[in-house]
């Protein structure tokens, strides 16, 4: 495998998984003449990097979510959107199967990010208690802007059969927060 000697290696404790993602997204890299810059992110699904291209590359741990994320971009660049409500939404810049690597743009707030936590065209089911109990989670996570938040998750679920579960401040972000 490549390496880029100006990019580090993830930390010792990292699982394997996430030691895997690192190196496909230094491979992505190389292969499409990028240099990393920083981790942006890391979360559940990868870790988030961005470039010197001014774009951010996602390297995946797993091939579902990957799946799911790409997608969701590929049906949004399809619609040609950019913004929902006034919150801007990355754009797909390339993508790599066997390495699991997603590559978009960096967008600035307000934002709609990560895409990793999304369902096409049918929501995921979930026990009626289950949803309440995210509703309440994300009415005090977000507060007084849960409501323009369920219009964004309105829109993309309704006009483009997006359904998000992975709701929080850190991909739904406003442009005074």
């Amino acid at each position: 495998m490549s390496e880029t000697p100006d990019f580090p290696a993830p930390v010792a404790e990292e699982g394997d998984s996430t030691r895997r993602a690192a190196q496909s997204a230094r491979d992505y890299a190389f292969r499409r003449a990028r240099r990393l810059e920083r981790q942006l992110g890391r979360g559940v699904h990868g870790s988030v990097y961005s470039t010197t291209e001014r774009t951010a590359i996602k390297a995946h741990r797993a091939v579902e979510s990957y799946t799911r994320e790409l997608a969701c971009y590929k049906r949004l660049n399809e619609q040609n959107v950019d913004e929902v409500r006034g919150h801007h939404v990355p754009q797909l810049v390339a993508w790599d199967e066997a390495l699991l690597v997603i590559e978009m743009t960096i967008v600035t707030p307000p934002l709609r990010l990560d895409f990793g936590g999304t369902y096409l065209d049918w929501p995921p089911e979930f026990s009626e208690d289950a949803i309440a109990e995210w509703q309440r989670e994300k009415r005090e996570q977000f507060g007084e802007r849960w409501p323009a938040v369920q219009g964004i998750l309105a829109i993309l679920a309704d006009e483009y059969g997006i359904f998000v579960t992975d709701v929080n401040p850190g991909n739904i972000m406003f442009d005074d927060a």
